[in-house]
């Protein structure tokens, strides 16, 4: 395992019920009964005392003295993470709170100790059976693409706190690279190796690499450029003499780039021979694009306002000669495709025989609004990876933060994906444009971790590539959760998604008590950010608050 020590003794086929009891009694501290106590009115907690963030207690200043009859109390800054926390990821709209941290761990009955402070206990609305013996895929990895912003990453002026950002902190292990080996005429790998070099040194293990292309070289173009804008009836690959599509020349390019790759010292595990293979730019705008069909043939498309039939290269065609070209390497990589844009375009791809010489079927999860998932074409596709025996990816990915939260969820729950990338692990500092769905937002001296980072962290930290998903059922379903076990039966993480504004409170009940259990939390309409907020509290209860992630890590 990359990320994680072993924590010894096995763990047996368990049940996880997470329902939460009623609160007990509140803790009879100072000279107020009710203090501490969980509350939704100033009235349940008597005269002299007032409800806060569900908590029977006073506001306070700096000085402290209101605090003076409650034994034990602090006045905790309402910046406080332990205030923090007791107010479900905001800050309490005080200057203060009077709270009682504690000591250890150690706190009242009714209460837990949770980010340093007691809290108390409220009634479960969520059920969530999380079964070990119901195993699905096993996780290859999770992690973003440095897509366009590879030098600006490797050349960062704050460079190695970025790379801790980027794989020590986080726990991604995944890389996806675009291809810069005969790319607009140059072939410096310098860059991609300084980040597969950063990655490795963080991680104590090469990442998991997958190698993109956008466009095949120029010379290889119908259109004589990387480019397309407005040309779709040559934004495709070059022929040759005789008429014919020159997968050949194609299939030579693909291994000068693996062979180069190689002896920079990085050797792909999977390669995508074209990034968004359906997709023709629109004339407004000139990028790096080469459309393939699923297999040669012809398309109608509009030509200066003019339908036309265009013939097109196939991609099964060109997959089959990079195949080929590639078979002779020692090691050669896995292929993923067809890397279309939408889930919709990977089925339509699958249909008949196009699957072959694919080895992983990846795509990407544009058009799919997070807020309204459509599932049908996600369990399509499921299908078909189980009926060919293939592991999906879904290889590209924008959202924020709870919307790659939720997302993530639908990816390796519904779909059954194995490895999950955003599209951009920063953001650049050249553009000045901001980018919420980039993991990191680069500055010209430093950077800031945004959402997405947040969301996916809650995935990755706790787990690691081989980890084997497991069924988790939610009851009544408000809460999204996935559970993961490691492969030695050691460890097991389970993380919940909050969709809705709605508050939920669940408990963990383990059938067989983990030597640890620790909680992290995201509330993203509040400012709880990879919160710790401690050990999961004896009776496993665990607030959710709306729209938020939390993470529980239990090891054996």
């Amino acid at each position: 395992m990359r990320k994680h020590g072993r924590l010894g003794g096995a763990h047996a086929v368990a049940t996880l019920v997470l329902v939460v009891a009623a609160a007990c009694g509140g803790p009879q501290t100072g000279t107020q009964t009710n203090w501490l106590r969980a509350c939704q009115t100033d009235e349940e907690c008597g005269a002299e005392l007032e409800c806060h963030c569900g908590t029977c207690t006073l506001a306070c200043d700096e000085n402290g003295s209101t605090c003076a009859d409650l034994t034990g109390a602090a006045c905790v800054s309402a910046a406080d993470v332990g205030a923090v926390a007791l107010c479900d990821g905001s800050a309490p709209p005080t200057t203060g709170l009077c709270l009682l941290p504690c000591a250890d761990g150690a706190c009242p009955t009714g209460t837990a100790c949770r980010a340093g402070v007691c809290a108390p206990l409220h009634e479960a609305t969520e059920v969530v059976t999380v079964d070990p013996s119901v195993r699905h895929q096993t996780l290859v990895g999770l992690g973003a693409g440095t897509v366009w912003l590879t030098d600006e990453i490797a050349n960062h002026p704050a460079a190695s706190a970025l790379f801790d950002a980027m794989f020590a902190e986080s726990g991604l292990d995944a890389v996806r690279l675009f291809n810069r080996y005969d790319d607009y005429g140059t072939s410096d790998l310098s860059t991609s190796v300084a980040i597969m070099s950063a990655a490795t040194e963080r991680l104590g293990a090469p990442p998991t690499l997958l190698l993109t292309s956008t466009s095949p070289p120029a010379a290889l173009k119908a259109n004589g450029s990387e480019l397309c804008s407005g040309n779709p009836d040559t934004c495709t690959l070059a022929k040759l003499a005789d008429g014919s599509f020159d997968y050949a020349g194609f299939a030579e390019h693909w291994r000068a780039v693996v062979e180069a790759y190689a002896a920079a010292g990085i050797e792909p595990d999977y390669i995508s021979i074209q990034n968004d293979p359906e997709w023709l730019p629109p004339a407004e705008r000139e990028v790096d694009a080469c459309r393939f069909l699923a297999t040669e043939g012809t398309a109608t498309v509009a030509v200066d306002g003019t339908e036309v039939e265009v013939e097109y290269s196939g991609y099964r065609n060109a997959l089959a000669a990079v195949k080929e070209a590639l078979a002779e390497l020692p090691t050669p990589p896995l292929t993923t495709g067809p890397d279309t844009r939408t889930v919709e375009g990977a089925l339509s791809f699958a249909a008949g025989e196009e699957l072959a010489g694919i080895d992983v079927i990846a795509h990407h999860l544009y058009e799919t609004e997070p807020s309204a998932v459509d599932r049908d074409p996600l369990l399509a596709l499921n299908d078909v990876g189980q009926r060919t025996d293939r592991p999906i990816f879904q290889t590209e990915a924008q959202a924020e933060g709870l919307g790659t939260a939720i997302l993530l969820y639908e990816a390796m729950n519904t779909l059954g994906a194995s490895m999950y990338l955003q599209n951009d692990f920063a953001a650049s500092a050249l553009l000045g444009i901001p980018n919420p769905t980039a993991l990191i937002a680069l500055t010209e001296t430093g950077f800031d971790l945004q959402d997405p980072y947040h969301a996916m962290r809650h995935f990755a930290r706790d787990t690691d590539s081989g980890w084997v998903r497991i069924d988790a059922e939610s009851e009544p379903g408000s809460v999204l959760a996935t559970a993961w076990s490691s492969p030695g039966a050691d460890a097991m993480t389970v993380v919940l998604v909050n969709p809705s504004a709605t508050a939920a409170v669940v408990e963990i009940v383990f059938d067989e008590a983990p030597s640890s259990a620790r909680v992290s939390r995201t509330v993203f309409p509040g400012v709880e950010r990879s919160q710790d907020l401690g050990a999961l509290p004896p009776n496993g209860a665990v607030a959710v608050p709306g729209e938020s992630v939390v993470t529980v890590a239990a090891r054996y």
